[in-house]
């Protein structure tokens, strides 16, 4: 069978436009390919970045966890019901300008929801605040309540770290908060347990001081209402 002149024009046109669109589809493959392990190369890179800061602002609160729960208030000579505690409330500082959707979904939920725990713990302490609360309670839960959240803040601190790979800080040897934190618990429960028992057979310590309206003077702190703002 012949082809006649336009039919080879119409062949050969067929043939260069089967060509360009097959050239551009290699081209787009190409550029997707080689741009794809670069792109996961930057995610990764961000998110162990945000990590590594997230995790020394953790420390940080960590350590003054650590500081708050060992803190001795310094009372009034001329009225024992006031005192002043030497350091302030923990404060966490976790970085701003980061988007937090770039770590692990349940990681990332779980820091967001820290300010807002800390919150919580000074809104609780601020209401044991009455006439009829003895101040070894009031000490009590805020040690208590310290310890908690200085023992949640490492937990994050390691989970973060086994899932980002990006290390730990490095402490000395005799300063374990972890198990500081637990002492003091343990501590607190066991003290709390006495006090019980000793309500309950009626032989409750008479001189205990309690606390006045103005008792709580710890310089109340500023604690991060958005991580992002």
């Amino acid at each position: 069978m012949f082809v006649g002149g336009t039919g080879l024009v119409f062949l050969g046109a067929g043939l260069v436009l089967a060509g360009v669109v097959a050239g551009a589809l290699i081209t787009m493959l190409c550029t997707k390919f080689s741009t794809q392990p670069r792109r996961g190369i930057i995610g990764a890179a961000e998110a162990r970045q945000v990590a590594l800061r997230t995790v020394i602002a953790l420390d940080d609160f960590v350590g003054a966890c650590h500081a708050a729960v060992n803190d001795m208030p310094e009372f009034n000579p001329a009225d024992p019901s006031e005192f002043l505690f030497h350091v302030e409330d923990p404060r966490l500082n976790l970085p701003r300008d980061v988007d937090w959707i770039v770590l692990d979904q349940d990681l990332g939920e779980q820091l967001q929801w820290m300010p807002n725990r800390i919150r919580n713990v000074m809104d609780g302490l601020d209401s044991l605040d009455g006439p009829s609360l003895a101040l070894e309670v009031l000490f009590e839960r805020r040690e208590e309540d310290f310890a908690r959240l200085g023992l949640r803040a490492l937990d994050l601190m390691a989970a973060i770290s086994a899932r980002y790979d990006c290390g730990l800080p490095q402490r000395p040897t005799h300063f374990d908060p972890r198990q500081h934190f637990l002492d003091r618990i343990a501590a607190v429960a066991e003290s709390r347990g006495r006090r019980l028992a000793a309500t309950r057979r009626g032989n409750e310590v008479s001189n205990v001081t309690y606390l006045t309206s103005q008792s709580r003077k710890a310089a109340t702190a500023a604690v991060d209402t958005d991580p992002k703002t």
